[in-house]
């Protein structure tokens, strides 16, 4: 795409928008939604990797043996993993925007998305909305990565098996996306895998809303059923 294309494209959907185009440098959002790709990343990993050392670390007999029993601990767990989950996710965005901020500043951000990515979208975002979609979906896939490694965890007795398992289910949609099509790509898009990618707000955003409320119906399903495996090995 030439500039002057690029430029006669961007003051259309600016157009259209009712939002009026200007010069800035923007760069440092560029930049920052580049690095929040790789760190949401390593993110998942740490979560996986994390959350599963129940079994590893002794809590799981601590959590059968205590006085108050599962009723109490297995909350404690819960709320502890979540706690961990929202602090590495308000690690990576702050950090991230420390960074891009003291290095190319943060200027621009009230254009409109493809101006600041350089990339085409199928219809004209401003990028604070679009930074809004990102964020909120990158947060909802590490809350629902949290409560499918609980899942997973509640089920294995090593922290080596409920990684591997953990990981292959984080890692599995990708694969249903490559061979196979139709309605099921909705689903497979609202896995934690596929929220964090950037790329994905061009594909739903006319139904961001809907993937969100599979994300958080897979997540509390997770949640629930990990819960309740838990209170069965109460009783064995």
């Amino acid at each position: 795409m030439t500039s002057l294309t690029f430029l006669i494209c961007s003051q259309f959907f600016c157009n259209e928008i009712g939002k009026t185009p200007y010069l800035a440098y923007t760069r440092g959002w560029k930049v920052f939604v580049e690095i929040l790709q790789f760190g949401l990343i390593l993110g998942s990993i740490l979560i996986i990797c994390e959350v599963s050392q129940e079994s590893q670390t002794k809590m799981l007999p601590l959590i059968f043996s205590t006085q108050e029993g599962r009723r109490k601990d297995v909350w404690a767990k819960i709320f502890a993993s979540f706690t961990f989950t929202v602090f590495i996710f308000a690690w990576i965005v702050v950090v991230n925007l420390i960074l891009c901020w003291m290095v190319y500043g943060l200027n621009g951000f009230n254009n409109i998305s493809w101006i600041i990515l350089s990339q085409y979208m199928r219809r004209p975002i401003l990028f604070l909305k679009y930074l809004g979609i990102l964020l909120g979906l990158a947060f909802q896939a590490f809350l629902s990565l949290c409560a499918l490694t609980l899942c997973v965890s509640a089920y294995q007795s090593s922290s080596f098996g409920a990684v591997i398992i953990a990981s292959i289910c984080w890692g599995l949609p990708a694969l249903i996306r490559i061979f196979f099509g139709g309605i099921i790509w909705i689903i497979v898009d609202s896995m934690p895998i596929f929220l964090i990618i950037n790329v994905i707000i061009n594909d739903i955003y006319e139904i961001w809303y809907i993937v969100l409320g599979i994300s958080i119906c897979f997540a509390l399903g997770c949640l629930v059923k990990g819960l309740v495996f838990y209170k069965s090995k109460q009783f064995s």
